[in-house]
C-alpha cells in the first residue's frame, strides 16, 4: 500500500490520501502543497514531483523547504454564517494584525440578490465612482458584464447620485455584432430608458484614418503573425469610440464594465510587464473621467446575479476569433482565479494598496495621439512613438492607415 508523508516546518507529520497510480502533483494539489515548498523523496530517493506517479508499495515523503505554517492557508481559523438552502457562499480571508481569519457567509437566492447591489452600491459611493451631475458614456456591448452593470443601475438607481447616461454599442467585427449579445444590449438599455448610440466601422474607419475597412485590417490581424495583438487593438478601438462619442456630445465621463477579477488579471499583467496603468476605481486622463463600477464584484458573482434577476439576458453566444486573446492573457485570469482561490477577498487588498501606490509613483505622463486623437499614457523604460498611440502606430505600420 502507498504511503505519502508530509512533513511540515512547525514538527508535524501528516499522512495524504493517494491512491496508487495518481501522479504526485495532483496530490500536492488536492491537498493545497505548493511543489515549490517541498522536497520529495520516493523510497530514499530525491525525486521531481512532476514525473513521479504513486507505486503501489512507495513510501513517498515530502518535507517542506521554507520555516512557515503552511496550514495557514491549509486550514485557515474559519467562521460559517450559514444559512438554510444556499446558492453561493462568499469568503473572505481577513487579515488582522497579523493573524487571519476566514469568515464565510452562505447566500440564498434573495440575500444574494441583496448582497451583490449592496456591494455595487457601497463600492460606487465609497470613492465617488458616480458623482451627482455625472453625464456617463458606457460601453455596451451586450455581454454579461455590461448587462448586469445597467441591471444593477436599474434595481439600485434611487440610492446613487443623480446621472445622465448614454449606453454606446460598437459594431464593425462580426464578434461585436452577434445576434443574442446584440438583443441583450438593446434590451438592457429600453429597460432603463437610456439611449442606446450605434457606432459601426465606418466611424472607426473614421477615428483612426483608415485606408480600408476596418474588418479587412482586423482579419488580416488574427491571419497573420501579428495576432496576438487582436484584444489589444480591438480594446483600444472600443476605448476611443466611447471618447469620440463622449466628446461629441460632451460627456465628461466614460463608464467601463470591468469587474473585479478582469481588473485583479490586469494588475497581475502590469505586475509582470511593468506596463504603466491608471488608478482604481477611478482615473483621470485628459479631460475624461474614467470609472470601473463593477471593480468590487467578481464574474462569477455577476453571472449569478443576472441569472437570477434576468435569466433573459444570460444567453449570450460564444467568443469569436476577434474576442479571443493570447495565452498569456489566458494565464493571467487562471493566475486571477487562483490568487482568488488562495487569498479570498484578495482583490480588496490589491485594489486599496494600489490606491496608495498611485500616490508615489512618477506622475503619469499623457500625450495626444496625433491620428485618432486620443489621450493615452507614456510608458516608462520603452520607446514611445511620438505622439501617436501603439495602435495607430500598429496601423500604419501595417499600411491599414
Amino acid at each position: 500500500m502507498a504511503r505519502v508523508v508530509f512533513h511540515n516546518k512547525v514538527g508535524g507529520s501528516e499522512t495524504l490520501e493517494a491512491a496508487a497510480g495518481r501522479p504526485l502533483m495532483e496530490v500536492l494539489t488536492a491537498h493545497g502543497i505548493p511543489v515549490n515548498a517541498v522536497i520529495t523523496t520516493l523510497n530514499g530517493k530525491i525525486v521531481p514531483e512532476e514525473t513521479t506517479i504513486v507505486g503501489e508499495h512507495d513510501i513517498i515523503e515530502l518535507r517542506q523547504v521554507r520555516h512557515y505554517d503552511l496550514d495557514v492557508t491549509r486550514r485557515p481559523a474559519t467562521t460559517v454564517y450559514g444559512t438554510p438552502d444556499p446558492i453561493y457562499t462568499k469568503s473572505i480571508l481577513f487579515d488582522t494584525q497579523g493573524r487571519l481569519e476566514r469568515r464565510v457567509e452562505q447566500f440564498d437566492e434573495n440575500s444574494f440578490v441583496r448582497f451583490v447591489e449592496e456591494t455595487f452600491v457601497q463600492g460606487v459611493l465609497s470613492h465617488g465612482v458616480l458623482q451627482e451631475g455625472d453625464n456617463v458614456v458606457i460601453g455596451l456591448s451586450g455581454g454579461r458584464d455590461s448587462v448586469a452593470f445597467l441591471k444593477l443601475l436599474e434595481r439600485t438607481k434611487h440610492r446613487l447620485p443623480a446621472f445622465t447616461m448614454t449606453s454606446v454599442t460598437i459594431t464593425g467585427l462580426p464578434d461585436w455584432e452577434e445576434p443574442a449579445t446584440f438583443a441583450a444590449a438593446r434590451a438592457s438599455a429600453e429597460a432603463l430608458g437610456i439611449d442606446q448610440a450605434i457606432v459601426d466601422a465606418s466611424d472607426i474607419e473614421r477615428v483612426f484614418k483608415l485606408r480600408r475597412p476596418f474588418v479587412s485590417a482586423m482579419n488580416e490581424v488574427v491571419g497573420g503573425d501579428r495576432s496576438h495583438l487582436n484584444m489589444v487593438v480591438g480594446h483600444q478601438v472600443l476605448r476611443r469610440m466611447l471618447e469620440d462619442h463622449a466628446e461629441r456630445i460632451g460627456a465628461g465621463t466614460v463608464a467601463f464594465g470591468f469587474n473585479a477579477d478582469d481588473l485583479v488579471a490586469s494588475m497581475v499583467t502590469w505586475i509582470t510587464s511593468g506596463f504603466r496603468m491608471g488608478g482604481i476605481p477611478v482615473r483621470q486622463i485628459g479631460a475624461l473621467r474614467y470609472i470601473f463600477p463593477l471593480y468590487r464584484i467578481p464574474k462569477k458573482e455577476l453571472t449569478i446575479y443576472l441569472e437570477l434577476v434576468a435569466p433573459e439576458l444570460n444567453r449570450q453566444g460564444t467568443p469569436g476569433r476577434f474576442t479571443t486573446g493570447p495565452q498569456e492573457r489566458s494565464m493571467a485570469y487562471a493566475m486571477a482565479d487562483h490568487l482568488y482561490g488562495l487569498w479570498p477577498g484578495i482583490d480588496y487588498y490589491l485594489f486599496e494598496s494600489f490606491s496608495t501606490m498611485q500616490r508615489y509613483m512618477f506622475p503619469l505622463v499623457e500625450e495626444k495621439c496625433r491620428v485618432c486623437e486620443g489621450v493615452y499614457v507614456a510608458q516608462e523604460g520603452v520607446r514611445n512613438p511620438v505622439d501617436i498611440c501603439d495602435v495607430c502606430d500598429f496601423f500604419a505600420r501595417q499600411e491599414f492607415a
